[in-house]
Order: C-alpha cells, then sequence, then structure tokens
C-alpha cells in the first residue's frame, strides 16, 4: 500500500509520521515546537526540525524517500497557504517571523508538500477516516492551546482568498467592559475564555471580580495562572471533584462555547460538528455541556447539528495530512494553482 508523510504542527508539539492511503499510521516521532523555534529563531526553524524528524523516521522504518507518495501537513496559522509560509503565528514564542515550510521542504526532500490549517486539516481526515464519513456538511472545532475549526460545506472544503476562512476560534463572545483580549491581540474572542490559554484567563478575571469569595476556598488558589497548561490541567481535575469556584467558571465557559457553537451553525449550517483537541478530549462529558445552552442562542428554524467528540482523537491531524496527499482537495489546488 502507498504511504506518505504526515505532519502536525502544533504549537506546543511537531510530530511526524508514516501513514498509509487507508489511514493506517505506522509510526510517529516528535519534538518540542517551541524549543525546536527558540534553538534557531528564524524562518526555517519548523521546516528544519520536520526535516530532522523525517530522516529519523525513514531510516527507523527502513524506507527511502522515493518510497514516500508526498508530504501532507496540517499547521497552526495563520497561514498564506499559496506560498506555504505560517504567518506570525500568535502562540509561538517567537511570533513575529514568517516561517518558510513548503518550499524548504519540496527542495530538500524532493516531494510534493500540501499544507493547510490543522484543524482544516483535521475536519479533512473526520470526512475521510472519521466522523465526517457519510456528511456532507461537517465542521471540526477544537479546544486545545487555542480554539480552532475546519469546515466542509457541499462537500467543498473551504479555505478563502489565503486559506484562512476557518478561524471560529476568533469570533466575539463578549463584548463587555471586562472583554479578555485574546492572543491575536483582538478583544473579547472566543479562544481567549475557553482555550487552554484562555481558561487560566477567564479564571483569573473572575478571582478578582465577581467569584473572589469562591476562589479563596478554591485548591487552585496560589496556583500560577501563567503556567496555563498546568493550571488548564488542574482546573479540570478540580471542576470533576466538584469545587464550586471551578464549576461556577465552567457555567461561564458552557455559554461561551454555546454562543460560539451557534455562531459556527448560522455561518456553516452543519450536519455534525466533531470536536477534538486535548482539553475535549481528556474531559469529553464536562465540554459538551454547552449544549443545555445551545437553544438559546441558535435563530429558530435552524437545524442544530449532532455534536460529537471526534473518534480519531489525537491523530485527527495525522490522519487529515494523510487524506491531503491521496485525497488532495479541489480547493486547495485551485488555490495554490491560481
Amino acid at each position: 500500500m502507498r504511504c506518505c508523510i504526515c505532519v502536525d504542527i502544533g504549537a506546543t508539539r511537531l510530530r511526524v509520521g508514516l501513514g498509509l492511503e487507508d489511514g493506517t499510521i505506522i509510526d510517529v516521532v516528535e519534538t518540542n515546537t517551541r524549543e525546536a523555534v527558540i534553538k534557531r529563531r528564524d524562518e526555517y526553524s519548523i521546516a528544519t526540525a520536520i526535516e530532522e524528524l523525517v530522516k529519523t523516521l525513514l531510516a527507523r522504518n527502513n524506507i527511502g524517500i522515493g518510497e514516500v507518495e508526498g508530504i501532507g501537513i496540517g499547521s497552526i496559522g495563520p497561514l498564506d497557504v499559496r506560498r506555504g509560509v505560517i504567518v506570525r503565528p500568535p502562540n509561538l514564542p517567537i511570533s513575529d517571523l514568517e516561517y518558510v515550510v513548503k518550499r524548504y521542504l519540496e527542495e530538500r526532500l524532493g516531494k510534493k508538500v500540501v499544507m493547510l490549517n490543522d484543524c482544516v486539516t483535521a475536519v479533512w481526515g473526520e470526512k475521510w477516516y472519521g466522523a465526517g464519513k457519510g456528511y456532507s456538511n461537517v465542521v471540526y472545532v477544537t479546544f486545545s492551546t487555542g480554539i480552532g475549526g475546519g469546515v466542509i460545506v457541499n462537500d467543498c472544503l473551504l479555505l478563502g482568498a489565503d486559506g484562512n476562512a476557518h478561524e471560529v476560534g476568533h469570533v466575539t463572545v463578549d463584548t463587555g467592559p471586562n472583554a479578555l483580549r485574546c492572543g491575536c491581540g483582538g478583544l473579547g474572542h472566543w479562544e481567549a475564555y475557553c482555550s487552554g490559554v484562555g481558561i487560566p484567563r477567564i479564571c483569573k478575571l473572575l478571582s478578582e471580580t465577581e467569584l473572589r469569595d469562591l476562589y479563596q476556598q478554591s485548591p487552585l488558589n496560589g496556583l500560577d495562572f501563567n503556567n496555563y497548561d498546568l493550571f488548564t490541567r488542574k482546573f479540570f481535575e478540580y471542576l470533576k471533584l466538584g469545587d464550586a469556584f471551578c464549576k461556577a467558571v465552567f457555567d461561564r465557559i458552557c455559554r461561551y462555547n454555546a454562543i460560539g457553537m451557534a455562531t459556527v451553525i448560522h455561518y456553516y449550517n452543519p450536519e455534525i460538528v466533531i470536536i477534538g483537541g486535548s482539553i475535549a478530549i481528556n474531559n469529553s462529558r464536562e465540554i459538551l455541556e454547552f449544549r443545555k445552552y445551545i437553544d438559546s442562542y441558535v435563530m429558530r428554524g435552524i437545524r442544530i447539528p449532532e455534536f460529537r467528540i471526534s473518534p480519531l482523537g489525537d491523530f485527527a491531524i495525522l490522519k487529515g495530512a494523510i487524506a491531503l496527499v491521496f485525497n488532495t482537495p479541489p480547493t486547495y489546488l485551485k488555490l495554490v494553482e491560481a
């Protein structure tokens, strides 16, 4: 069976896999994206890290680059898809660079590279190998370091002018005087409240304002808000144990998630919304609680889609990258060939 290289460029992890046409992933190697960026501190930081991982992967599986059909990449954004460049990504430690990926890898490895946003890649993977099979209108939403989306309408993968027609995490859910500033610079964005980075921020805001008394009694009291990975994991741990502060904060998060999902429904009219990312996968029952508020925010007469946690889990982007190689979206070809 034909094989390819599949790549997941995350804000924290950079993973490279060896995949088969049927979606099987044979092997995966990884490194820390942030450390790779800091190591070189230039526009080729990510591409060189990928090249090193590809060589390691092929060597340990005794496969030559000539046996590989191509390279599929799902990446954090924003992107310039035509050029295959990551444009000043807000969630990386050096966020003022344009990271060249596609051209570098094609020149160094001699293989076709198809590169799209990570969530767009994931929804394409769900369409071919996951919960999106059999559906023509699919939205994928990830809850991880940030909040992102990928959209298929009438079997067409939406990309937009530059490949960024999917930034659902940056819809506005709060316009109040204390609206949080998102990592992208905007105010009141969904990602600023409900992502892995956002949850510590909303906890900090509410601990200093209306939930101050509950926070004083919470086991979260004293935990570093800036250590977002640890803080968010502890937040869900104490939420499941019934901590009153966490429960009150999470009710607010559920309302913001309902607002965000309602916007997705109004924009794209999906049959199914597939929810992925580490936060959703590790806390699936809790994340789906937003459904109790969804009717309050969706226009009467609009279909409420099925909501489902991704069956592809942590491999949705890698499997989507396989699909990019073997079932390259027509909209991608039109965009890059224009």
